[in-house]
Order: structure tokens, then C-alpha cells, then sequence
């Protein structure tokens, strides 16, 4: 048995947890740059379409109808943690499958009543976060992540469906779109329609022979899931990283290198403190830049990449590799919207090859210093100490003008409580009794 726990308009939520004056309002976050919504409340839901522009919402903001959000990152990874943390009380095995969804492995719970152990996951995880969760509960995976999803639709399950105890389970997979099945996404949803299958059910009784022969070993496998036999396993240990990239829009069109380069300077190194704290290096480094893609005229777009031997997560010397590719890249006379780094060809800092023809390098010292930067940026803010490369004050940075509280990883940001109190109250005293060196004494507070 598996269970799929989502978190309910989970970023729109994150933003409610701290802001108890939002409760049953309308709230949305928008995309990088302020650009779109991207999620919405249940509230929200009825007001706004997913997708739709910030200023096409303005109204419903001026007249105070709708709550918005630029998107925090920061604060939506640490709630997501916590969620997981909450999680692994509940089952041995815990999948995180994305930033508000993970799969419990509920095999052997045979004792227990599983829609019962639902509620209490989701009592238990709306109490200790803050953040409302659906449960689906289901022999597959893929039935699970069905059950999630109609556990929202239907107010009268109460956030939890248990597919085994339905009375007539066929029915409701005819109710779904195809398009709701784990893994299928809009062009696989249109051939399926062009079959004649439309629904989930159709899918369930569909043909193993031609679902195979058209869409291969994991459409067959989708379809036996539905059918209730599971064939994508628990993998509660995350798939190795391949890849890591930091990619981010400007606050407005740039023109000048400079800029740009501040701009990858500053990508490289959020890309260099997520290579050490994931213990890999890099051996293939990649920059690139674009120009807006809703623009027809001066298009441009280009990449530049380079062999790190060694491979490395020194910020410095990708720093220094970053600034020569940038300048190859870069081009006058365009209007740049976005630029983005990656890096690629990872493996184990403690798994690198030394090399007969690099530059002699002190790595113990140059490990030490990135440790000491990542402590102290840790410890005192994002940044405290950092490379002249990423700029004193960016003009290109994107723009939030509604961005909350960083509540639960900045010190400066945490959460402050006022206590106010009427006159009559603050003349109020209690007093108690308490032995100190065996002798009685009033004391009040």
C-alpha cells in the first residue's frame, strides 16, 4: 500500500502560515520577476486564472480583493523540509516526489485502519507546519496520486481517500480525465484522446498490446497500475544529481556587459554553494544569455561552455571561468532578458582525479576558505562575504516588490509578537506561594 500526501496550494499556503490575518482570503504567488500567478488558494480560485499576468489582477490588489506574493524560495524549501521531517514519523519509508508531494510506503500496516492513519497524518502535519495536506491512499502509486487528487475535489472525505475502501472504484477513475494519470502530460493526453480513451477508466481497459507497441514498457506499466498491480517502487533515496543550474530573469532589459557579468558572477556562485553542500564538483561548466522570447525583433540567443580539469566547486575559479565565457558570449547592441549557468559532469569532491597538467593548487586551503565564506554567509546572512565579481548594488535584479519574510532561516526576519494589554489588566497581579530555603514567600508577577 502506498500513500501520496500533497500539500494544498502549497506556496499560497507557506504564505498564510505567518500571516493568520489571511486565513479564508484570497491569496496568489507570483512566478520569478512578478511575471504571472503561478499559485492560488482555494479562495483565490474562484478570482483568478492560473497563468494570469499581474496586471491583469491589479484591480482585485488596489481594491484589497486579493492578496499577492512574490515568490520565496527560501521560505517555501524550509517548509517543504519540515513537511518531510513531520512525514517520517508516519512511515520507515518517505519518497519526496517534488516540493509538495511524497509517497509513504504504508506496506505491512495491516492493523491498522489506513483512512484513520490518513487523518491522523494530516491532523498531525497541519499542526506541527501549518500547511493543509491531502491524502490518497491506494495499492499503486498511480492510484494514489489519483486518490490525492480527488481528495481535494470532494470536501465530504475530509482531505483523505482510501481507493480500497471505495464502493465502486470503476466509477470514479470514469469521472477523471486521462490527463489527471501520473505521467501523462499534454501531448501523451492528446494521442490517447485521438484512441478513443479519455477517461482514466478507458485507460485501465485499454489494450496491454497496443499500449505497449504506441507508447512503450512505462505506458503498459502505467496501465497495470491502474489496474492495481504497482510497478514503480518506493526510492526513498533520492536519484543521484546530474546537473545543477541557476537561471534567472533581470528586473528589466540589460544592454551593458557589466551587468551581465554581475549577473553570472552572482548565478555562479549560488551554483558553487549548492555543488559543496550536494559534495560534488563540476567538470563541464556552461553560461548562457538571451534576449526576450516575446520579442520578434533582435532576437539573439547564445552558449558558451568550457572542460574544468580538475573538476571543481571552488566559486573563485568558476568565478574566473564564468567572466571569459560571458565575454564570448555577449554581443551589443540586445536587449537581454535572462542569463543562466550549469553545471554539469558531476562527481564526489572526495572522488576527483588529480591531474599532470593543471596548475599546482593548494585544494585543502582552498576547500577551507569556501567552507569558512559558506559559515559565515550561514551564520550572519545570505552574502556577508562574497566575490567584487557579483556587484555592491545590481541594477538587474528581478523584481518582488511583494515579497514576504524569510520567517524560519533569517535571523532579522523572524516572526515578532506584540502582546498589548488595557490598563485594568496591567494593574492586575497574581500572587503565589512558593518555599525558597524551606522558608514561605509571596512573591508576584
Amino acid at each position: 500500500m502506498f500513500a501520496l500526501v500533497d500539500c494544498n496550494s502549497f506556496f499560497a499556503s507557506c504564505e498564510k502560515v505567518f500571516r493568520p490575518d489571511l486565513e479564508g482570503k484570497p491569496v496568489v504567488v507570483l512566478s520569478n520577476n512578478d511575471g504571472c500567478v503561478v499559485a492560488r488558494s482555494a479562495e483565490a480560485k474562484r478570482l483568478v486564472a492560473m497563468q494570469a499576468t499581474l496586471y491583469s489582477v491589479h484591480d482585485l490588489v488596489k481594491q484589497g480583493k486579493l492578496h499577492v506574493f512574490s515568490s520565496n524560495p527560501v521560505l517555501y524549501r524550509d517548509m517543504s523540509r519540515r513537511v518531510i521531517q513531520t512525514l517520517q514519523h508516519f512511515s520507515p519509508e518517505v519518497e519526496q516526489y517534488s516540493i509538495d508531494e511524497a509517497f509513504l510506503g504504508l506496506h505491512g500496516f495491516t492493523k491498522a485502519d489506513l483512512s484513520d492513519y490518513g487523518q491522523r497524518i494530516r491532523t498531525t502535519v497541519k499542526q506541527w507546519t501549518g500547511i493543509p495536506v491531502s491524502v490518497g491512499i491506494a495499492k499503486t502509486k498511480t492510484l494514489a496520486k489519483l486518490a490525492a487528487h480527488e481528495a481535494k475535489r470532494y470536501p465530504s472525505v475530509n482531505g483523505v481517500l482510501n481507493f480500497e475502501t471505495l464502493a465502486d472504484p470503476d466509477a470514479v477513475l470514469a469521472s477523471i480525465d486521462v490527463g489527471e494519470v501520473w505521467g501523462i502530460g499534454r501531448n501523451l493526453k492528446a494521442k490517447l484522446n485521438t484512441m478513443g480513451i479519455k477517461t482514466v477508466l478507458h485507460l485501465k481497459q485499454a489494450n496491454e498490446r497496443i499500449i505497449k507497441k504506441k507508447f512503450g514498457v512505462l505506458g503498459l506499466r502505467t496501465v497495470l497500475e491502474l489496474r492495481g498491480t504497482p510497478c514503480f517502487p518506493m526510492e526513498p533515496v533520492a536519484a543521484p544529481v546530474t546537473m545543477r543550474i541557476v537561471s534567472r530573469s533581470f528586473g528589466h532589459l540589460v544592454t551593458e556587459l557589466s551587468d551581465i557579468k554581475e549577473a553570472v558572477a552572482t548565478y555562479t556562485t549560488r551554483c558553487a554553494e549548492k555543488l559543496r553542500a550536494d559534495g560534488l564538483v563540476a567538470g563541464h561548466f556552461t553560461v548562457s544569455m538571451r534576449t526576450s522570447y516575446y520579442r520578434p525583433e533582435n532576437q539573439y540567443s547564445a552558449a558558451r561552455s568550457v572542460e574544468l580539469d580538475p573538476p571543481t566547486n571552488d566559486t573563485a575559479v568558476l568565478i574566473h571561468e564564468a567572466m571569459r565565457l560571458a565575454e564570448s558570449a555577449f554581443t551589443p547592441g540586445y536587449e537581454y532578458l535572462k542569463a543562466k549557468v550549469i553545471a554539469t559532469e558531476l562527481s564526489p569532491s572526495d572522488e576527483v582525479q588529480g591531474s599532470l597538467f593543471a596548475a599546482s593548487v593548494d585544494t585543502e586551503k582552498r576547500d577551507k576558505l569556501m567552507a569558512a565564506m559558506d559559515t559565515l554567509n550561514r551564520k550572519l546572512s545570505p552574502d556577508a562575504v562574497k566575490f567584487g565579481a557579483m556587484g555592491l548594488k545590481p541594477t538587474w535584479a528581478m523584481r518582488s516588490e511583494y515579497f514576504s519574510q524569510r520567517y524560519t532561516t533569517h535571523w532579522g526576519e523572524i516572526p515578532t509578537v506584540k502582546v498589548w494589554q488595557t490598563p485594568q489588566e496591567q494593574s492586575t497581579r497574581l500572587s503565589y506561594r512558593t518555599v525558597l530555603a524551606g522558608q514561605p514567600q509571596n512573591r508576584e508577577i
